[in-house]
């Protein structure tokens, strides 16, 4: 019996850079709440953009953001921080990568030093966030550092940045545009986790939809786990099942096969 449903939201239940979700989404998630489903949203977006997409049933729902390094639910909070001197170090490396953009991500709050990629997240992703001269100043409390790129961010940084710092910290893919650099272990399975061992729920109970590097973990946490069709293909090999795709409403597709007991 499934008893907990986690899923993504950017390039799984809709387009990227995006507030606006079919909104036949909130009723099936009442619907699962109702008879004891805990629904979980997993996202490398900031919990206040999450809050904007769910609006109506933001009660109803628990959040995974950060990309897994910071959970939160009405009853369970954690964050997963960087140390300030491996963010600096880390930073000062990233910085020598032509046309990238760093970006540092709080609970809850972001600091940019571009006013573009500043006003790109607050309009179209509903960030909290603050533009400053030198985000090197606000290294305290640092859960994920993103490096951006309005091409293609996983092609812009080198193999050889990528490998070194994968010994000591979790460099993940998250949607084309970005590449997220957490805590090792840090993670969106290794959230899952917590809330699986905080709510007695195994992997045979659980239910994870994903499309992108960066959910494999959490999908890994899952006897259920669906990729969509329009995710990689590392994640497709990852999964036991494919979804059709965000643009089908894949995922609305296997939630109210869940409601009708097909999926169990």
């Amino acid at each position: 019996m499934i008893k907990l449903i986690a899923t993504d939201i950017d390039g799984t239940l809709l387009a990227d850079g995006t507030l606006k979700i079919n909104p036949e989404y909130y009723d099936v998630i009442k619907e699962l709440r109702n008879r004891g489903v805990r629904v979980i949203v997993a996202s490398g977006r900031q919990r206040s953009s999450i809050e904007k997409v769910f609006a109506p049933i933001v009660d109803e729902i628990s959040f995974i953001s950060e990309n897994g390094t910071a959970v939160y639910s009405k009853d369970y909070q954690f964050i997963n921080k960087i140390p300030e001197d491996v963010a600096r170090a880390y930073i000062r490396e990233a910085r020598m990568f032509p046309g990238c953009e760093i970006t540092i991500n709080k609970d809850n709050m972001a600091y940019f030093e571009n006013v573009g990629l500043y006003r790109y997240m607050i309009d179209d992703y509903g960030y909290r966030g603050e533009l400053v001269d030198n985000i090197e100043d606000y290294l305290d409390d640092v859960c994920k550092i993103s490096i951006f790129h309005h091409n293609c961010a996983e092609k812009m940084v080198s193999q050889e940045f990528v490998d070194k710092w994968s010994k000591t910290m979790n460099i993940a893919v998250s949607g084309k545009f970005w590449l997220d650099c957490t805590n090792q272990g840090g993670n969106k399975g290794s959230a899952l986790q917590h809330f699986q061992e905080a709510y007695k729920i195994s992997p045979d109970e659980t239910l994870a939809f994903g499309d992108n590097i960066n959910d494999i973990e959490m999908l890994k946490r899952a006897s259920h786990s669906f990729a969509v069709e329009n995710a990689r293909e590392e994640v497709k090999e990852v999964a036991n099942f494919i979804a059709p795709s965000y643009k089908e409403d894949g995922v609305l597709q296997v939630l109210k096969a869940v409601l009708r007991g097909e999926l169990a």
